[in-house]
């Protein structure tokens, strides 16, 4: 397998034909792959640009999208540990809420798994395409200087992605380059027999962990291992089972995919049509109501995609 070029996330078009975007962004993630890295045993993590991979198999990565480290503190009070993940500062599984009220209810929670990379070099390239898709993502309301400041560059945290909406990751942990330089991080006890026996570890997030250890069980098995085309963070799936409307009946699907698509979502949101007459709020997860945007994160399955063979 030669892999020509990385592809932005879900196979996004966001610049549109004629571009030269999509040469930029197969830069900056070939950027942060290292050619090869011994990981774990025999095998290594590889920049299939330079050392191209025989695609025996792709491997789903898979976690949960709320906080670990905050449900592991909170283990005998889950309702803390949802108040506490509200925080984007602490949502640090690779997925980040927000959340909408309507006299202090619940009624609409969005989730996003894009990346500031994408949208740092996509407002660079193509700030008018950024400006539209803020419009469209969040509010008509958003003005030019609200993303560009003094005409200068664009900022990240500005409103529309921190307080009174969400486009993209703001939490520093949470990007493309954290999820591959995770991916490159070697094994720091190289005596594992097989399987998850590496130890000691340290890492307390559900992502990092899950990450490093499926690419080290894969290294020991003498494979090269690289990012899936298109790199990203995704969605996968949400569990609502077990999810009832006011009146104890099972919830109807109540999720949307605004970009991306099924089993590779990129942003999704929570809402209840407005004829059924009643909010998010109502819901009720194993009896319990919903109060925060972090119970609906728990279900939600998030995923890294590698793929994995003999180097070609």
């Amino acid at each position: 397998m030669e892999l020509v070029r990385f592809s932005a996330p879900a196979h996004l078009d966001d610049a549109g034909p004629g571009s030269d975007f999509p040469d930029q962004w197969h830069d900056l993630v070939s950027g942060l792959i290292a050619a090869s890295t011994e990981v774990s045993g025999r095998g290594a993590y590889v920049n299939p640009v330079l050392h191209p991979v025989r695609r025996d198999r792709e491997r789903a990565i898979t976690w949960t999208g709320l906080s670990r480290p905050l449900l592991m503190k909170h283990r005998d009070d889950r309702r803390a540990a949802y108040a506490a993940a509200e925080s984007r500062d602490v949502q640090i599984e690779y997925l980040e809420w927000h959340v909408e009220k309507v006299d202090g209810r619940i009624a609409r929670v969005t989730f996003t798994t894009e990346t500031p990379e994408y949208w740092m070099l996509l407002a660079a390239v193509h700030p008018d395409a950024v400006l539209a898709l803020y419009r469209r993502l969040v509010s008509p309301a958003v003005a030019e200087e609200d993303l560009f400041p003094d005409g200068g560059e664009y900022d990240p945290r500005n409103r529309w992605n921190t307080t009174d909406g969400i486009v993209h990751y703001v939490m520093p942990i949470n990007s493309m380059g954290d999820l591959l330089g995770v991916s490159q991080e070697s094994e720091p006890s190289q005596h594992a027999v097989d399987g998850y026996d590496a130890l000691p570890y340290s890492r307390a997030t559900g992502a990092d962990a899950r990450i490093n250890f499926d690419v080290w069980a894969m290294s020991r098995q003498g494979l090269s291992v690289a990012t899936a085309d298109p790199p990203g963070l995704y969605m996968i799936g949400w569990d609502d089972s077990g999810w009832t409307k006011p009146d104890g009946t099972p919830v109807g699907d109540y999720w949307t995919i605004e970009r991306g698509a099924r089993g590779a979502a990129l942003r999704v949101t929570y809402e209840v049509p407005a004829g059924e007459g009643f909010l998010v709020s109502d819901i009720r997860i194993g009896g319990r109501p919903i109060e925060f945007g972090a119970q609906i994160a728990e279900h939600i399955t998030m995923s890294a995609h590698v793929v994995s063979g003999a180097a070609a």
